[in-house]
């Protein structure tokens, strides 16, 4: 006799089984746990979050997050239309932005879902998946489903199902990733491409010229004060994927609830100032440089991103991790370091009937991100050069 299946929605992920959830959906990203996105629900208490929850019986059987927010389209825009909306904006709150329901969060990427395929067919779970967004997202315009693998057959299947019902597809940020599955960064370096390591040998020797001294902090909260308006210039400099920022005190509360996985990463002149610094997460197999603040006036010019990235890669490769996640965009010195970009695309559909057919087939269009070139990471022959990168103050 099957078992019947009940589903439910929470509005907090305390209410989820959270070590099921780090195991079927974070898949032990750090980035992704349910410590992380009880950071996220404090941080952004304008943001209305959802869980899903199948079960059959005793069993979960698929869950999945979904959120719900007012999207700045001002964000998109050129900085002087985003002056003019505030002023707009003391008489109409709600002027250029956008009610977005979204199946993920715009802090995490890939799969924001899990389904025991054994129990609960693809169907009967993105129907579920589906309704759980029409009861969560109930003031969005436009609703995303994301982030669909390209190289997953799963995770296709999974985003016809959305295509066959209306939605259309649209092209999101790659992944930049680096797969080390137990080598080295020694080893890894001499599999890159002669040109790569050329450049990054220069990069680090420029980087120990400059005097420049790196460091790992595990308690990084009283680095927080110095730390949060570099992030900040970071932010407010962003060409691409732009958002509104981290609040302060979810540099503070990260630290509370993960100190086992997360860590700060400095670089310091030779003076001792502080100019840059990563808030990473490691566990689970998983290295994410997360977040980045940098002083441009002190690094503009300098190779203070190549040591920054090359010492998480060393950092990553010393715990054994199996992939390190670089993130979304430039593109350029990560695939320098060795990153592959792996392809994202989302289902896109507007919530109204009545707008529908005429602005959903003009989605991919207007929503779609341009796609980087891919440029080619390692040596084609594998002989050993004999040359390893510059040793530096290690992290």
């Amino acid at each position: 006799m099957s078992t019947a299946t009940t589903t439910r929605i929470h509005s907090s992920i305390q209410h989820v089984p959270q070590a099921l959830w780090d195991e079927k959906l974070a898949q032990g990203h750090p980035f992704k746990s349910a410590a992380f996105l009880s950071c996220l629900e404090d941080s952004f208490p304008e943001r209305k979050f959802g869980y899903l929850v199948m079960s059959q019986g005793e069993d979960v059987v698929g869950l999945a997050v979904i959120t719900e927010e007012r999207l700045d389209l001002t964000l998109l825009m050129p900085d002087r239309v985003g002056a003019l909306a505030k002023g707009v904006r003391r008489v109409m709150p709600g002027f250029l932005s956008l009610g977005l329901g979204m199946v993920g969060t715009f802090e995490t990427a890939q799969r924001h879902w899990w389904y025991d395929a054994r129990k609960l067919s693809e169907h009967d779970f993105a129907q579920a998946l589906l309704e759980a967004c029409d009861e969560v997202c109930t003031n969005s315009a436009l609703l995303l489903v994301r982030d669909f693998m390209e190289g997953l057959p799963e995770d296709l299947r999974l985003q016809s199902w959305f295509l066959e019902r209306g939605f259309k597809p649209v092209a999101n940020h790659p992944m930049a990733m680096v797969t080390l599955d137990g080598m080295s960064s020694e080893e890894h370096f001499q599999r890159l491409k002669k040109k790569s390591r050329q450049n990054l040998r220069k990069k680090l020797k420029d980087a120990e010229a400059l005097g420049f001294q790196v460091e790992r902090v595990r308690d990084f909260r009283p680095l927080i004060d110095a730390c949060y308006p570099l992030y900040l210039q970071v932010h407010e400099g962003a060409s691409e994927f732009k958002r509104n920022p981290f609040p302060r005190a979810f540099f503070e509360t990260i630290a509370e609830r993960m100190p086992t996985t997360s860590s700060f990463l400095t670089l310091r002149t030779q003076e001792g100032q502080l100019i840059a610094f990563i808030l990473t997460g490691t566990g689970g197999g998983v290295h994410n440089p997360f977040l980045i603040g940098m002083d441009y006036a002190r690094t503009e010019g300098t190779p203070a991103y190549y040591l920054l990235l090359w010492k998480e890669l060393e950092h990553a490769a010393r715990h054994a991790c199996r992939v390190a996640d670089l993130g979304l965009t430039s593109y350029f010195v990560k695939q320098t370091v060795g990153a592959e970009l792996e392809g994202m695309t989302m289902a896109a559909r507007l919530q109204s009937p009545w707008l529908r057919p005429l602005i959903n087939p003009l989605l991919p269009l207007l929503l779609s991100e341009k796609q980087p070139e891919e440029r080619r990471r390692f040596r084609v022959s594998t002989p050993d050069d004999g040359q390893q990168p510059p040793s530096h103050k290690a992290a």
